[in-house]
């Protein structure tokens, strides 16, 4: 009895902890959207303060044209970073290794059905009355059923 309270203690602080997760999330994304806003009018002042100072240089339509520039240089910077992300080797690493357990639990699942198949036909087989096999006619069948499906 003690055990199934305990499981109930542990199942409620689970829920407890999931519930507390999802909100501390939401509210992150909440303040990430919020800084995002401030960031985005951050960089819409500072291409309007860039412009006002090139129109002491050059005419309007020209520093329109030179901020229009260096956004062209920084988003192809970025783009080009972006582009160009491959794999780092942890990455990679984390990739081959869930390639080998798959590998492995088909092996082992595949495994455990030959063995479940086996030790059914051994039991069938024992318990029909006046009917005797052979092992390599039992195996011969549990492949067929193996493969068979």
């Amino acid at each position: 009895m003690r055990s199934v309270e305990l499981a109930k203690v542990a199942l409620a602080s689970e829920g407890l902890r999931l519930r507390r997760m999802a909100r501390r999330q939401a509210l992150r994304v909440a303040y990430g959207a919020g800084a995002a806003v401030f960031g985005i009018a951050m960089l819409v002042v500072l291409h309007f303060v860039i412009y006002l100072l090139l129109l002491k240089l050059v005419s309007p339509v020209l520093a329109a044209v030179i901020v229009l520039i260096l956004d062209l240089v920084v988003a192809g910077v970025l783009g080009s970073m972006a582009i160009r992300s491959v794999p780092d080797a942890v990455e990679e690493e984390a990739r081959m290794i869930r390639a080998q357990s798959l590998i492995e639990l088909r092996r082992s699942l595949t495994a455990m059905g030959m063995a479940a198949e086996l030790g059914g036909a051994v039991f069938r087989s024992r318990t029909r009355a006046g009917f005797s096999r052979t092992m390599a006619t039992m195996v011969a069948e549990t492949i067929s059923r193996v493969i068979g499906r």
